[in-house]
């Protein structure tokens, strides 16, 4: 009986014994995996914060190179644009010459002015010339009728307006072109300029609106449309996202010109601006 009893005291001490050896290696694997997830924690936000820095430097250089093909395809559209002016300038200019001619010789045959003293005059004009010299038409005492029929001139800025007016910017667009080029010393020019700028912005070609406006300033500093043609440039640069360079413009347009009617919705819009962080 006691030789039994021994042999189960044995029994149940290994058994003991290899129960807390079990529950030993248990929480030590247990501690090993604790390690192995904070290790992989670790890493897990080393390479999301290194691959955030990468991120946010690739965004910031992506953005750079957008701003830089903006401004070209601006570029390329204000030089289209300014070529085509060119083309139809020049068409609109020879004609006023062949006009000029042809009604210098109808005046001159009128008044019985010599032949050779016309050809004088008419030789005294250079290749490309664009006008006669007013000195040398008064000399031979010819009349000329002006060129530019100010009823005609004011009838075709009033229809390029209501072309505005009716959201029909690409119309609008072509007929203030149009009327830029055909009256190039009429007194609405600064106003038919804005309205071309104008109706750029509504065909979203902001930077081609931009270049407008700017020359605008650059042309026609004393302009009463000048705060206008500022406010303008600001709402293209809010367009392309140039947030802070568009507060500047506002900025600036509200203190260079604090009574102009404009200034109130350049308060507004800044306040606006100012609520955005960047």
């Amino acid at each position: 009986m006691k030789k039994y009893l021994l042999v189960g005291l044995v029994l149940f001490s290994n058994y003991v014994f290899a129960l807390f050896e079990d529950e030993e290696a248990r929480k030590k694997i247990n501690d090993m995996q604790d390690q192995l997830n904070n290790i992989e924690k670790s890493l897990e936000f080393k390479i999301n914060q290194k691959f955030s820095k990468n991120l946010s430097k690739y965004s910031s250089e992506l953005n750079e190179l957008h701003d830089i093909i903006s401004k070209l395809i601006g570029d390329v559209e204000v030089l289209q644009f300014e070529l085509k002016n060119s083309k139809e300038r020049h068409k609109v200019l020879y004609q006023e010459l062949n006009d000029r001619i042809l009604k210098l010789e109808s005046s001159a045959k009128n008044k019985n002015i010599p032949q050779d003293k016309l050809n004088e005059v008419l030789e005294k004009i250079p290749q490309g010339e664009m006008k006669l010299k007013s000195e040398e038409v008064l000399e031979q005492n010819v009349d000329l009728v002006p060129l530019v029929d100010k009823n005609i001139e004011l009838d075709e800025y009033a229809e390029a307006d209501l072309l505005v007016k009716a959201t029909r910017y690409k119309e609008a667009f072509e007929a203030f072109d149009k009327f830029i080029v055909t009256y190039p010393n009429s007194d609405l020019l600064p106003k038919a300029k804005y309205s071309l700028g104008y109706s750029q912005w509504a065909l979203k070609n902001y930077n081609a609106a931009i270049k407008t406006y700017s020359k605008i300033i650059q042309l026609h500093t004393n302009s009463e449309i000048i705060p206008d043609v500022i406010y303008g440039i600001a709402n293209c640069e809010i367009q392309l996202t140039r947030i802070t360079k568009a507060k500047k413009t506002l900025r600036n347009l509200i203190s260079k010109y604090p009574q102009a009617e404009i200034i109130e919705k350049a308060k507004k819009r800044l306040k606006a601006l100012e609520s955005i962080n960047l």
